[in-house]
């Protein structure tokens, strides 16, 4: 009894390190919750969820946002189904997993993966066409999730203009993976009706938990003390690349998982192109550098960008137009509460540039959601809501002096107000200038 019983202490002790190891942030009843909100949605249909393959590239392997949101689940070639009838979640994996998928993260089908997972079953992968047909046999309506993949850093919306530009192509016309399936799915079951989910758990995904919230406010932390690091070795000379190279080192020392997105280190009149990401150009006085970079730490990311002087001095053109896109930021963050809408936030806006002399660089542009993704779900037509997360993103540029400037900061709307997510790299000039006075990393 005595070594049965110290067996089973070990079992639970391997089983909660292992836990801890995978979700630093969550636990598997956060992945079930979710699940049991959509199975209250989904009545008794059915849904189906398709996880993201391996990679064919040599790079990490990251979970679609939505299955890891589900399921928790950090393995290639998996599949959920869930059985709104019978209240019960199905993992599908494969036998065989990828030794380069982290340890912690590979399981077999079994009884004590489905303990772990807080699921019913985990049966093999090899078993999807069987386990679809016994639960639609009775079922309606099957639910798939027709939106684009979101892997590591994607965003629906680049996700979805890859989608138009293979499609309207003449030589290349691929489909979607996800239509793709939801078409096999109507050849195999021609009776049964299929319904896309996307918008259902868009609208969950738009609002974040506290949980959610705590891992955005850690992401946002490391993202602005990468920057701080950034200021710190910017001099005339310096690539733009290095100015990457020390968030990089700071956001994988403090143990992100991927970068968020190809760092922007645009310097000088390369800052109009807004998605520069060369990063190959000398630094020079009297210029402008921007820095639009985040980190990705457990499935969710930042957003942050900041513009300074090269030699931390603006010129008086400079300083003026800075005046405006700080301002503007100001006001916009101090009104954001639940209620306020897109509409307000670009009234705002309009109003700042407009006392600045710039209404005419004014174009409507405000922000975008922010959370598993970039370019993150949800509505941006309702008002804000507790939970939701945006970014700030005032923009000014002038194309005939090639000169553009941007702020942005991530921000989450709480009960009465906004918290700023990324306001530990500063945004007043004197303390940029303070910074790039110190002494940086690689110096």
């Amino acid at each position: 009894m005595k070594f049965f019983a110290i067996g089973i202490l070990l079992f639970v002790s391997s089983s909660i390190t292992r836990t801890q190891d995978m979700w630093k942030y969550f636990t598997p009843d956060d992945f079930a919750k979710r699940r049991s909100a959509v199975m209250e949605t989904i009545g008794d249909d059915v849904a189906v969820f398709i996880g993201a393959e391996m990679p064919e590239a040599y790079i990490k392997f990251r979970q679609d946002n939505t299955f890891y949101y589900l399921t928790g689940v950090e393995v290639p070639d998996a599949a959920l189904i869930i059985n709104g009838k019978r209240h019960t979640s199905t993992l599908l994996v494969p036998e065989d997993i990828p030794n380069d998928i982290k340890e912690e993260a590979r399981f077999k089908p079994g009884k004590e993966a489905a303990e772990l997972y807080k699921v019913d079953r985990v049966v093999s992968r090899d078993q999807l066409t069987q386990s679809l047909g016994w639960t639609l046999m009775n079922a309606p309506t099957v639910y798939l999730y027709l939106a684009p993949e979101e892997t590591a850093g994607m965003s629906p919306d680049r996700g979805y203009q890859t989608r138009m530009k293979r499609i309207g192509d003449p030589w290349d016309g691929r489909v979607p993976k996800e239509t793709n399936f939801a078409n096999l799915i109507k050849q195999r079951f021609p009776e049964i009706v299929v319904k896309d989910i996307s918008s259902i758990i868009h609208r969950m995904r738009w609002v974040k938990d506290e949980k959610e919230i705590a891992v955005l406010r850690e992401c946002g932390r490391i993202g602005a003390l990468g920057f701080n690091e950034a200021m710190k070795i910017t001099k005339p000379g310096v690539y733009e690349y290095q100015l990457a190279a020390a968030c990089d080192f700071y956001y994988q020392y403090k143990g992100q998982q991927n970068p968020a997105f190809l760092p922007i280190v645009a310097s000088g009149e390369r800052g109009l192109t807004w998605h520069y990401n060369a990063n190959n150009h000398p630094l020079k006085s009297g210029d402008v550098v921007l820095l639009d970079y985040a980190p990705d730490l457990a499935y969710y990311v930042t957003d942050i960008t900041r513009t300074w002087p090269v030699n931390g001095t603006f010129d008086e053109y400079q300083s003026k137009m800075y005046e405006c896109i700080k301002e503007a930021r100001a006001n916009i963050i101090a009104m954001m509460r639940p209620g306020v809408t897109y509409a307000d936030m670009q009234a705002v806006g309009k109003a700042a540039y407009e006392k600045h002399g710039f209404g005419k660089f004014w174009f409507g542009y405000v922000g975008h959601h922010v959370g598993m993704a970039v370019h993150d779900v949800g509505p941006r037509d309702e008002p804000f809501v507790p939970g939701v997360v945006f970014n700030v993103e005032p923009i000014i540029e002038d194309k005939e002096k090639k000169i553009h400037l941007r702020l942005e900061d991530t921000v989450v709307i709480t009960a009465s107000g906004a918290e700023v997510l990324t306001d530990l790299t500063p945004v007043e000039v004197k303390s940029i200038k303070r910074l790039i006075d110190e002494r940086g990393l690689f110096e």
